[in-house]
C-alpha cells in the first residue's frame, strides 16, 4: 500500500516573524554592501590614492592648457598622501623637467591666519571651499570661517630641478646655461619687457635634499627662499621670516621712509595698495615715491601674505556667508624686500650718520633658526603662458612635500565665458553643445 502522503508542518507565529525579519535585513544588508557601501570605499581609494581631478581657472597655462579644461592627475605617480598625516606613500617616479604637475600653492597659508591652534579644519566642500572654526571668533562674529580661496592647488610645468641652474634674460629662459623654448603651445604675450622678475632673474640654482643653508650668510632675497621650502617641509610648526631695521642697536619699528621708491610692477601688491592709499597717479614701471613705514612691510613679510580684500560672493557663496566669516589672503611679492634693501642703502649713503641696519631671522615655531638642512628636493615652476603666470619667479621654489599628482588627461573642456550662457537662464543651456571643446577631450598632456 502506498504511504498516505501528508503536508509539512509549517512554522508560525513570532518566532517565524522574527526569522522573516532576520532574512530580509540580511538580504538588505547584501544590498547596503554591494550597491553603495563597496563602491563609496572603491570611490575614496580611488580619490585619495590614485586620481585628482583638476579645473583650470586661469590663463597661465595657455595656450598649452585653457581656461575651462578639466583635468585628470595622477596622484599615486609621485606618492599617494597617507591619509591623516602629512606622509606620502613611495611614487613611481620623480618630478622631471617637463613634467605638469598638480600642487599645493607654497603661497597659501594652510589656516587662516596662519594660526592652527586658533583654527580647526572642518570640511572641504569642493567648489566651496574648506571650512574652519574658529575659537577665538570675536564678539558677533560667527566662529564659523569660509576659507573659499584656500588653500589653492596650482597647475604649472617644471622647468628645472634640484641641481640645476635657472635664468632669466629679457624675457627667456636658460637653463644650465642653454635656451629653453617655449614648451607646449605656450606664448608670450607682452610686447615690451618690464624688468624682474618677469624677464631678469638668477641665475639661481635649485637646492635639493641634504644641502645644508647657514641662514646668516645668505641674502635677504635667499631668506626668504628658504623660508618658503621650510613652509612646506614643516606644514604644522609656523615658520617665520622675521625683519628688524635698527640704529646703533635701537630697534625702529615705527620708523617711516618718507620717501619709498620702487617700480610700480603688478606683483608688488602690498606697495602698490600703500601708494593708492595717497592718491598716486600710475604708469607702468613709473618709479613711485611715497611714505611707507616700516612696520607695514615687517608685517607682511613676517609670513610671506596678507588679508585680501573679497569682492561680494554671490549664488551659493552668497548664501553660505551670510553665516560664515570669509577669509582671503594675497602673496607678498619678495621682490618687495629688494625695494627695501635698496631704500636703506640709499638713506645711508645721503647721509653716512644715519646708521640704519636691516637684519633679517628665520624662526621656527618662535626659535631663531642658524642653520637647516633641506628633506625633500625642489623645482623651479613656470606657466606656459611665460607672461602672465604667477609662478616661482615670485613665490619660490616648489618643495616635493607640496607636489600632489602629475597631470595625465583631460576630460572634459568647455569654453564658458559665452555672455549668453546662465545656469540660472534654462534656454540659454542649449548653447552648451556648441561651446564644448570637443578635440580637447580626451588629450594626454604630457608634452601637451
Amino acid at each position: 500500500m502506498a504511504k498516505e502522503s501528508r503536508p509539512e508542518k509549517t512554522e508560525s507565529g513570532p518566532a517565524a516573524a522574527a526569522d522573516g525579519a532576520r532574512s530580509r535585513a540580511k538580504r538588505a544588508g547584501r544590498w547596503l554592501s554591494r550597491e553603495v557601501l563597496v563602491p563609496v570605499i572603491a570611490a575614496l581609494v580611488v580619490i585619495q590614492f590614485v586620481i585628482q581631478a583638476f579645473r583650470i581657472p586661469s590663463s597661465s597655462m595657455e595656450d598649452s592648457l585653457l581656461v575651462g579644461d578639466f583635468l585628470l592627475g595622477i596622484k599615486f605617480a609621485y606618492g599617494a598622501p597617507i591619509p591623516f598625516s602629512d606622509g606620502k606613500l613611495p611614487g613611481v617616479a620623480d618630478p622631471d623637467t617637463g613634467d605638469v604637475i598638480i600642487f599645493q600653492h607654497p603661497g597659501d597659508p594652510a589656516y587662516p591666519d596662519y594660526d592652527r591652534a586658533r583654527y580647526s579644519h572642518l570640511a572641504n566642500l569642493l567648489m566651496l571651499g574648506n571650512f574652519f572654526w574658529d575659537s577665538e571668533a570675536p564678539k558677533g562674529k560667527s566662529p564659523l570661517v569660509h576659507y573659499f580661496m584656500g588653500p589653492k592647488d596650482f597647475i604649472k610645468r617644471c622647468v628645472a630641478k634640484s641641481g640645476q641652474t635657472i635664468e632669466m634674460r629679457n624675457g627667456h629662459l636658460f637653463v644650465d646655461g642653454v635656451e629653453k623654448s617655449l614648451p607646449g603651445k605656450g606664448k608670450h604675450t607682452d610686447l615690451y619687457r618690464q624688468g624682474p622678475p618677469r624677464d631678469d632673474f638668477g641665475p639661481l640654482r635649485v637646492p635639493g635634499a641634504g644641502e645644508t643653508f647657514r641662514v646668516d650668510t645668505l641674502s635677504l632675497r635667499d631668506r626668504h627662499q628658504l623660508r618658503m621650502l621650510m613652509v612646506q617641509e614643516n606644514p604644522r610648526a609656523k615658520v617665520e621670516l622675521d625683519l628688524r631695521l635698527a640704529r646703533n642697536g635701537e630697534p625702529l619699528d615705527d620708523f617711516l621712509f618718507e620717501n619709498f621708491r620702487f617700480p610700480a610692477q603688478y606683483q608688488k601688491g602690498t606697495l602698490l595698495r600703500m601708494a593708492l592709499e595717497h592718491y598716486v597717479r600710475l604708469g607702468l614701471n613709473d618709479t613711485v615715491s611715497v611714505p611707507v613705514r616700516f612696520r607695514d612691510l615687517r608685517d607682511r613679510a613676517l609670513t610671506g601674505f596678507e588679508p585680501a580684500e573679497i569682492p561680494p560672493l554671490g549664488g551659493w557663496f552668497g548664501l553660505v556667508d551670510k553665516f560664515a566669516r570669509t577669509v582671503a589672503y594675497a602673496n607678498f611679492d619678495p621682490t618687495q624686500l629688494d625695494d627695501l634693501e635698496a631704500n636703506v642703502a640709499r638713506l645711508n649713503a645721503a647721509d653716512s650718520s644715519l646708521g640704519l641696519a636691516l637684519e633679517a631671522r628665520i624662526t621656527l615655531d618662535g626659535k631663531p633658526v642658524e642653520e637647516y638642512t633641506l628633506r625633500q628636493d625642489a623645482y623651479f615652476m613656470m606657466g606656459d603662458n611665460r607672461d602672465n603666470s604667477a609662478d616661482s619667479r615670485y613665490w619660490g621654489l616648489l618643495s616635493r612635500a607640496n607636489v600632489k599628482a602629475k597631470a595625465f588627461i583631460v576630460y572634459f573642456s568647455i569654453d564658458a565665458d559665452d555672455p549668453a550662457l546662465s545656469l540660472v537662464n534654462p534656454f540659454s543651456w542649449a548653447r552648451v553643445p556648441f561651446l564644448i571643446r570637443w578635440t580637447r577631450i580626451g588629450k594626454l598632456i604630457h608634452g601637451v
